[in-house]
């Protein structure tokens, strides 16, 4: 347990990894795995704009169309995402605007990287062409695949 004042380091999550918890037959899936770990013992926490709600259901959704999951196991998975206790929080429309402007991204990336921003936190992404476009102009986000809870 964290000692009182204890600031816990803040890491936004974008969908693709909360995915790889689920779909272990994706790349990285060891890694995504450690960090919900640190979030469930609380060593770190894990904060998202709040589309990730509805990326993370479409991921699912699009995994039963895919023969991936039963539904019955999506809607399981979905419940037990929402209990992980991700921090919701929404950056300012500006900021996203200007992230989305500046990087050259969808409003949706825009959102995780705003966020990010106005946390101070690190942003980790499954998504690598997310990552590619933005990984020599932004120095808070990681690659899932490359990067540890303690980074």
């Amino acid at each position: 347990m964290n000692e009182p004042g204890f600031r816990l380091r803040r890491m936004v999550v974008e969908a693709s990894v909360s995915l790889k918890w689920v779909l272990d037959d994706e790349e990285a899936v060891v890694q995504a795995t450690a960090l919900r770990d640190e979030a469930i013992a609380r060593r770190i926490e894990m904060a998202a704009p709040s589309l990730w709600v509805y990326e993370v259901t479409n991921g699912l959704v699009t995994a039963v169309r895919r023969d991936r999951l039963t539904t019955e196991w999506a809607e399981q998975v979905l419940g037990h995402l929402m209990s992980l206790g991700i921090r919701l929080a929404d950056p300012e429309v500006e900021d996203v605007s200007e992230q989305a402007v500046r990087y050259g991204r969808v409003a949706s990336d825009a959102a995780y990287l705003a966020l990010a921003n106005a946390l101070d936190a690190r942003l980790w992404t499954g998504d690598r062409h997310f990552f590619n476009a933005v990984k020599d102009r932004v120095g808070f986000v990681c690659w899932i695949g490359d990067c540890r809870p303690e980074s």
